[in-house]
């Protein structure tokens, strides 16, 4: 059985007016995917599906990225967790 892991998603902008609250915790497997942490932020959060999240729940929405723990970006690739981390949910566009 994988190693869990307790992180913490903030939220920012839309998504957070979406989900009506600024944080969600999740419980993950410690090697994880966008796949994985995608299903996990649409079950604790179906709001997200459609404004955040891709609807097939394969990643994020173009427009969406994630940070961990302020230090780097989050691709479509392998994700390594541990615990206490913070991902950082936020519109990758700017306006002007």
């Amino acid at each position: 059985m994988a190693q869990k892991v307790r992180v913490r998603v903030e939220l920012f902008g839309t998504a957070r007016l979406a989900c009506g609250r600024r944080l969600v915790e999740l419980e993950l497997p410690a090697k994880s995917s966008s796949a994985i942490l995608t299903a996990a932020l649409a079950n604790a959060c179906p709001q997200l599906v459609g404004v955040a999240l891709r609807e097939d729940l394969g990643g994020l929405l173009e427009s969406y990225t994630l940070n961990l723990n302020g230090t780097e970006f989050v691709e479509s690739g392998p994700i390594v967790l541990n615990e206490d981390d913070t991902l950082f949910l936020f519109s990758s566009q700017a306006g002007g």
